[in-house]
């Protein structure tokens, strides 16, 4: 046997489960720690030879649960691919001396006000101008400065959940209000103190790609042009996202950003950096560093490729030097399905039929039957994705957006109620 290669939490749509499967094929001892063993799927448990559950966001209890089942020198290596236990990975990483970036260097990626102060101190252009308020008075005067609207959002968020495009003052004092109340984020971590605002920047945006193996340079997987919607005017939603954008736009990315990364630390393994491009400028808006989500890292960029980066982070956890060498060059896109209004979801009526489409690489039901869901507000509000391939991004991105336009949600009003109310997707 290989050893044990430990995940601290995975996500569950679709990174975890094809990351998992790979360690375990390569002979790995599979060991999830989490919270909640019974949230995850079998796609993920099966691949596992223990699923351990622990309180992932205390690293001395991780530890204790893990010498209390293994002998220490079979750990190979540990890794996430979870957006909110990035901290905790690294934290136990070090504490065995495996590879892996140092905790305070993912610490200010997670803080997106520590991300704002560590890049304005070497590139102070990637910036949008942006402030930490506690009171409403600092937030006026931040208003006062840049003009509405401008963008508010949690200093430790993800998803889009809470990112708000603030219109004018009475909008900025509800926001504030209604902050004081957010509690915990999905993981169960405390929402760190302050709110961030950032002034509002137009152009394209896009998500590019790296990989980092230890001790060498920046691998470039590519970068993703992306579609965020407004929902209500003031909400964003990542509707979609096609790959690869061009090469013009992609080297612009990576000659800015790169650079950055390198000096800002991150040393080891899968990052994104969420962007935009405005007049030939480049602005970062989030530095996220794990593999991106949403079938984007574990689905589209192999279709795309033929290379799978989630398999790549198992062995950059490793230590282990890679190759990068795409086999196909083709375009993908997904576009998400959201609810057309209010209801107990009961399914896609039409999935069947999507999924007979000839382009149409993957269907994914994300919504959970008989719950109820309001028109998306944030990211996690999405009920479905669809990822198709064509010749180029454009002509994916096309296709995407038609076939979940057509998507036809099955729903009800009341969860007692035996009527079936079929709408078409708002998904735009």
């Amino acid at each position: 046997m290989t050893g044990s290669l430990i995940f601290v939490e995975a996500s569950q749509s679709g990174a975890g489960e094809v990351a998992c499967r790979y360690a375990h094929q390569q002979g790995f001892d599979v060991i999830l720690l989490c919270r909640e063993p019974k949230a995850y799927p079998r796609a993920i448990s099966q691949h596992c030879q223990l699923v351990v559950k622990v309180d992932t966001s205390d690293v001395e209890l991780m530890v204790d649960a893990i010498e209390s089942l293994m002998d220490r020198s079979k750990i190979r290596a540990v890794t996430t691919t979870s957006d909110f236990f990035v901290v905790q990975a690294a934290q136990l990483a070090t504490h065995y001396g495996l590879p892996t970036n140092e905790p305070s260097v993912v610490q200010r990626f997670r803080n997106k006000f520590q991300m704002r102060e560590a890049i304005n101190r070497i590139a102070p252009s990637l910036n949008p101008a942006y402030s930490l308020a506690s009171h409403l008075e600092e937030a006026l005067a931040f208003a006062e400065e840049v003009g509405f609207p401008f963008i508010a959002k949690p200093v430790n968020g993800n998803d889009s959940l809470y990112v708000k495009k603030i219109n004018d003052p009475a909008e900025l004092e509800r926001y504030l209000q209604a902050r004081q109340g957010w509690g915990c984020d999905v993981s169960g971590q405390d929402f760190e103190r302050g709110t961030l605002l950032e002034a509002l920047v137009g152009g394209e945006e896009f998500c590019l790609d790296l990989l980092k193996p230890l001790y060498e340079e920046f691998i470039l997987m590519g970068a993703f042009r992306k579609t965020i919607t407004k929902g209500d005017g003031t909400n964003f939603i990542k509707i979609g996202a096609s790959f690869p954008s061009s090469d013009e736009e992609t080297v612009l990315l990576f000659r800015h950003i790169a650079p950055l990364l390198k000096q800002l630390g991150f040393v080891v393994g899968a990052v994104n950096v969420d962007c935009k491009v405005i007049d030939g400028q480049v602005k970062i808006l989030e530095i996220n560093p794990r593999l991106v989500g949403d079938q984007m890292g574990s689905h589209m960029i192999e279709l795309a490729t033929g290379e799978n980066p989630a398999h790549a982070i198992v062995e950059l956890a490793q230590g282990k030097s890679i190759e990068w060498k795409p086999s196909i060059n083709r375009g993908v896109a997904i576009h998400r399905v959201t609810m057309p209004e209010a209801g107990f979801f009961l399914g896609l009526e039409n999935e069947q039929e999507m999924r007979g489409h000839p382009s149409v690489e993957s269907v994914q039901v994300l919504g959970e039957i008989n719950k109820w869901y309001e028109p998306a507000a944030s990211n996690q509000g999405v009920i479905g994705s669809i990822i198709v391939s064509q010749d180029s991004a454009e002509q994916a991105m096309i296709l995407a957006e038609s076939l979940a336009k057509a998507a036809k949600v099955r729903l009800s009003k009341s969860r007692h109620d035996d009527t079936v109310h079929i709408a078409i997707s708002s998904s735009n």
